[in-house]
């Protein structure tokens, strides 16, 4: 390790100005560049795991091991000074990876380890690698190139090893089925999400027509690997997947395109399972053979019919314990007394897990466990999925790549406990990680080679009243950049309106008739074709100054809106996570939106019938709060207006409905919206935005009385 980590810090990444010769690569700030040896090794590994993995025995679990302790090298020492770094996703995916964890640790603790809790210990702890590999990798540049080579290596290596066996007829380990250096059902499974995760290289415009050929032949190769393997589990993923394609990838493409592909893959895997002699479908006939009568009594002789029986022992056993679970020793523990009890045959005394990670994790962890393991699958699943509305071309493609991933092992779960095998461990870790890296590098690459001069004027618009200490950062953030700035103030009594004529020759003083009514007037006196409308204590980030950009140089962006992510900074950092982390709509076609006319918490609106609108990515930085005065005086005036409106529309409340409400709140915005992630100011906010809840409905009831 000592050699290791003397060359990760010689490449730059713990390197004193001083050192002659040295090229400083900052961690956590800047990307490591392509030319770095250290991103030349890391492309290496991940060609050489995921072209060799499915047939060399250990190499990606020995990729997965040497790229975390690359990664923890890379990040200490000081990562916890820097944690508070860390975007949102880094946060999410990081929390739901220790948290998975952490949960099947607390169930070994209270119900102690048999000997298959201690086999599975060093495989639920090899997926802590997963967030210093994911840190490190989200800093790396030039990986793309070796991703879909790896994908594409990987599925012609696994088909050929597959064809190969099945030519050479000499039953192995598992008679005629093609298991790889694992077994079966993982080398079937993940050949067949490798074929999944190359459908977008089909239609990519920057790839030459040999190159798509042999992508094609590829994913072939990978439905022939999987189908050869027998493993009938992934396949139920491949229905899913196409009718995805069709909405996401196929939605911009030529018909010929968008219908053609799935239904070739259909083909082909209908194909596969009618050809004589190929695993998957004589799996496929037994299992349909072996439903008898209307009854669906399943025949012994095939493997569906011990999985039921497993899954059926697992279902009554999580009917019998606590919803906190039963522990590791669980399941083994009904299964051998269903077998002294006569209810099952002693062959199933080889099984150690009910073969479906779903159960699994109930019957050891509990509710709490099945949370977890959603949660992991879904954190990674929805960022992917978030991307199909971005126009970031290749960050759709590996982020269609990772969503692959993530839904073909979310459904192997079905039918095989992934978590409790090394395979399934180190797959998953590095598919997520990897995607979710790729999908950070390329979006900040696409935005800076993407941008190109504006086609569509633009406005910026800000209503502003005593805000002399905040406004000039404001209209710092787009003097230089917006074609027209105006400024509309209700009668500041300090310098707020000199400090914005710094910027601007279009500020005016009005009267004052609230929030929504002061913002459509700023509105109505925008001349430029697109309006973004900002507030005096938000700034525009670099990041989402490109991303705007970009969208003016279209000749017609796709959505006639776009909502901005707010970057909420209080407490002397920035909050990530709960009800003001949200984006609101501020970027519009100016003459296909308005105002609500409301007193307080007004919001734009499309008024030309588009239902959907756009989200941008880059940070709109909202200081929120001067100092706790401000904070209390702000939220008490806001709940005051918010009251008197409510009780405008007739709506009503009690003291009780108040403080249920605020628990409610408060709960919401720490818990389910995850600001506890933020750590102590996300605390501080949550419980501002309570008593703002609890001293809103008071009011309310107050009114009513």
């Amino acid at each position: 390790m000592s050699v290791l980590r003397r060359r990760v810090r010689a490449a730059g990444l713990n390197v004193k100005a001083s050192d002659p010769g040295a090229v400083p690569v900052p961690r956590g700030v800047q990307p490591i560049p392509e030319t770095n040896w250290l991103a030349r090794l890391a492309a290496l590994l991940l060609l050489l795991a995921l072209a060799l993995g499915l047939v060399v025995p250990k190499i990606a679990g020995g990729v997965y091991l040497l790229l975390g302790l690359i990664g923890i090298i890379w990040l200490e020492p000081g990562l916890l000074r820097r944690r508070w770094q860390l975007d949102g996703h880094d946060r999410l995916l990081s929390f739901v990876a220790l948290l998975f964890v952490a949960v099947w640790l607390i169930a070994w603790l209270v119900h102690g380890l048999d000997a298959v809790g201690q086999d599975d210990v060093g495989r639920i702890l090899r997926l802590l690698l997963v967030v210093p590999i994911y840190l490190f990798l989200r800093k790396v540049d030039g990986l793309e190139r070796a991703w879909w080579s790896g994908l594409t290596l990987g599925a012609l290596i696994a088909g050929g090893y597959a064809i190969w066996f099945s030519v050479l007829g000499e039953p192995g380990e598992w008679y005629m089925r093609v298991g790889g250096p694992t077994n079966p059902i993982y080398f079937g499974g993940v050949v067949l999400a490798f074929s999944m995760m190359l459908l977008p290289r089909l239609t990519d415009s920057e790839l030459r027509p040999a190159l798509r050929v042999l992508v094609g032949i590829a994913i072939l190769f990978g439905l022939v690997a999987s189908a050869l393997s027998g493993s009938r589990g992934a396949w139920l993923a491949l229905p899913l997947l196409l009718v995805l394609y069709l909405l996401t990838l196929g939605s911009r493409q030529p018909p010929m395109k968008r219908y053609g592909i799935p239904l070739a893959v259909l083909a082909a895997g209908a194909l596969l399972t009618l050809i004589p002699g190929i695993p998957l479908g004589q799996r496929v006939a037994d299992a349909i053979a072996s439903m008898s009568g209307n009854i669906g009594m399943l025949s012994e002789e095939d493997t569906l019919a011990i999985r039921w029986q497993l899954w059926s022992l697992a279902l009554d056993t999580i009917g019998q314990q606590h919803w906190l679970g039963g522990g590791p020793g669980a399941f083994r523990a009904a299964l051998e007394q269903a077998v002294l009890e006569g209810r099952l045959a002693e062959r199933y005394l080889e099984f150690h897990h009910p073969h479906n990670q779903y159960l699994s994790v109930l019957l050891i962890a509990g509710l709490p466990g099945l949370i977890t393991l959603l949660l992991l699958f879904g954190v990674p699943a929805w960022r992917f999925v978030t991307l199909w509305r971005s126009r970031w071309e290749r960050t759709r493609m590996i982020g269609w790549s990772g969503l692959a991933a993530v839904a073909v092992l979310a459904v192997m779960c079905i039918s095989e406990s992934i978590f409790q095998r090394n395979s399934g461990v180190i797959w998953f870790a590095l598919f997520t990680a990897t995607a979710s890296a790729l999908v950070q590098v390329l979006q900040r690459r696409e935005i800076a080679q993407r941008l190109e001069p504006r086609l569509h004027s633009l406005s910026v618009i800000i209503i502003s009243r005593d805000e002399a200490d905040r406004i000039g950062k404001a209209l710092a953030s787009v003097v230089d950049w917006a074609d027209e700035i105006i400024v509309l103030d209700s009668g500041s009594t300090d310098a707020t309106v000199e400090i914005a004529q710094q910027y601007t020759d279009r500020v005016e003083v009005t009267d004052w008739p609230g929030f929504g009514i002061q913002k459509q007037r700023a509105l109505d006196r925008a001349t430029c074709d697109w309006v973004l409308s900002l507030d005096a204590d938000e700034i525009v980030s670099e990041a989402l100054k490109d991303e705007i950009q970009l969208v003016l140089s279209r000749p017609q962006p796709r959505f006639s809106g776009y909502r901005l992510p707010w970057m909420t900074r209080a407490f002397d950092q920035d909050l990530h996570f709960g009800r003001w982390a949200r984006a609101p709509l501020r970027l519009v076609r100016r003459d296909a939106a308005r105002f609500t006319e409301v007193s307080v918490h007004e919001k734009l609106v499309l008024t030309d019938g588009s239902r959907r609108t756009g989200r941008l990515e880059g940070a709109l930085f909202h200081d929120v709060f001067r100092d706790a005065a401000h904070a209390r005086e702000k939220l008490a005036r806001y709940a005051r207006l918010q009251a008197e409106a409510r009780h405008a529309q007739g709506k009503r409340a009690t003291p009780i409905g108040a403080w249920l409400r605020a628990a409610a709140n408060l709960f919401d915005n720490l818990i389910l919206r995850g600001a506890f992630l933020d750590g102590l100011a996300g605390w501080k906010m949550s419980r501002l935005h309570a008593a703002y809840t609890l001293a809103k409905y008071r009011e309310l009831a107050r009114l009513g009385r």
